[in-house]
């Protein structure tokens, strides 16, 4: 090489493209709180054409991604459950999606959900088929440092579309939440400034 020749230029270096979800102010699986739930219930059955509810109990899973910010939380739950509700049917419930916020005073996090029941099949005065039975709540959880632990009261409209009658269904949910894994490993995280790595949410 000439003493007078300029070096070469440095190889440009392609950056990592940046997934949407990264620049998520809501629900950003990189910073939001991520946690399982179980949940156990007393309900209140009660069909259209029927004056008093029947007693029933109930038993779910689900999981939660909720967004902190300071003094408010937001997030979204999705939950299957398992419901026996005797003189009736035994109802599984699948898909249900309810957003949910409030605030955090201490350790205490007060909030309210809204959603709906995509689906949900029966067993019991033969075969029923629900879509779409929208439902609200609203309760109070308390932080603990690896898990979470709420009780809160529910109003569903328990829509049947075909077989028995539908009706409104009232409860008192206990749910215990341990915390999760993030929804995005460290082994998927490159080195891009851009792009963050794993962090502890509150």
């Amino acid at each position: 090489m000439a003493a007078n020749q300029p070096p070469d230029p440095a190889p440009l270096v392609a950056a990592a493209p940046v997934p949407r979800f990264a620049r998520w102010r809501l629900l950003n699986p990189y910073t939001s709180r991520h946690t399982d739930s179980l949940s156990l219930g007393v309900v209140g059955f009660r069909a259209d054409s029927a004056r008093s509810p029947i007693p029933g109990f109930s038993l779910g899973v689900g999981e939660q991604v909720t967004t902190v910010r300071g003094a408010l939380w937001a997030g979204l739950n999705r939950e299957f459950e398992l419901r026996f509700v005797r003189h009736d049917a035994l109802s599984l419930s699948l898909w249900r999606y309810q957003w949910e916020g409030g605030l955090r005073l201490g350790a205490l996090e007060p909030g309210v959900r809204f959603g709906m029941t995509l689906l949900h099949l029966d067993v019991g005065h033969g075969f029923s088929l629900g879509l779409l039975s929208p439902r609200v709540a609203a309760g109070v959880w308390f932080k603990l440092p690896r898990s979470r632990i709420g009780v809160s009261a529910f109003s569903e409209y328990f829509w049947r579309w075909t077989g028995d009658q539908s009706a409104f269904v009232h409860g008192l949910v206990l749910e215990l939440q341990p915390d999760a894994e993030p929804l995005v490993q460290r082994s998927r995280v490159t080195s891009s400034p851009s792009f963050p790595g794993r962090r502890s949410a509150p």
